[in-house]
């Protein structure tokens, strides 16, 4: 009787691994894609929401610098008036501005809402007298964007000790 003998070889591969090899490719490159297509829908998302606030935010900036504007036209009016006074009267008419007294002038502030949790606030200084701040009417005190809500409130934490 003659027997079979097979042998092999240390550098040959079946066509069996060869396939297999192949579909693990297949798979991996498959789900591959799957992700990027996911994370390409989530960026999406996120540019539209950026771009919604960033919207809001310009369109808060526009109503104050109007307002900042119409701010600055009653002040100059009340300095070639010569009674600066009148200024607190005008500004006063001016929705959602307070103003108050300061020892260089008036001080106005006022906020504008970008959305539900944030908000831009404005400070302006205007001054009685323009020639001793560089013929500046006015100074910007404050101009920036303060979140509102439960984030802003304090908490107390333990500190460890009884």
């Amino acid at each position: 009787m003659k027997k079979n003998k097979r042998s092999f070889s240390v550098g040959s591969l079946g066509t069996g691994y060869a396939s297999i090899i192949m579909m693990f490719v297949i798979i991996t490159l498959t789900v591959l894609a799957a992700l990027s297509f996911s994370a390409a829908g989530v960026n999406s998302g996120q540019d539209e929401r950026s771009f919604g606030n960033m919207k809001a935010y310009y369109s808060a900036e526009t109503s104050a610098n109007e307002k900042l504007m119409r701010l600055d036209e009653a002040a100059h009016k009340a300095a070639e008036s010569g009674l600066f006074m009148t200024f607190e009267t005008d500004a006063s008419m001016i929705g959602g501005v307070t103003v108050t007294k300061s020892p260089e002038g008036y001080s106005a502030s006022w906020t504008e809402e970008i959305s539900d949790k944030v908000s831009l606030s404005c400070a302006v200084t205007f001054f009685s007298e323009p020639e001793l701040h560089g013929n500046k009417r006015y100074e910007i005190t404050e101009w920036n964007t303060v979140s509102g809500g439960a984030a802003d409130t304090h908490i107390n934490v333990w500190d460890g000790t009884f």
